[in-house]
């Protein structure tokens, strides 16, 4: 049986893993924050089927604005300084 759970995890999930395949074909695209929504998409489901709905609801809204981080701003990650490099 398909719940809300499902789709709306299974959609955030594929969608967050066909931007970063687009993204590491072009660049190389920090993998944290794609594993957090992943991550965040597994548990989003698993509580909200099982615990609490509205905690599943709250989880994943979570993973989502996390996912639309990443699109909107894709180099936000990678702007710290390199303090291995000796100039």
């Amino acid at each position: 049986m398909s719940t809300i759970f499902d789709v709306f995890a299974m959609a955030l999930l594929l969608s967050s893993l066909a931007i970063f395949v687009v993204r590491y074909m072009r660049e190389e695209p920090p993998i944290m924050p794609y594993l957090l929504i992943a991550l965040a998409c597994g548990i989003g489901n698993w509580v909200g089927e099982a615990v609490d709905e509205f905690a599943g609801i709250v989880v994943l809204i979570i993973a989502a604005f996390l996912f639309l981080s990443c699109l909107i701003y894709p180099h936000v990650h990678r702007q710290r300084p390199d303090f291995y490099e000796v100039e």
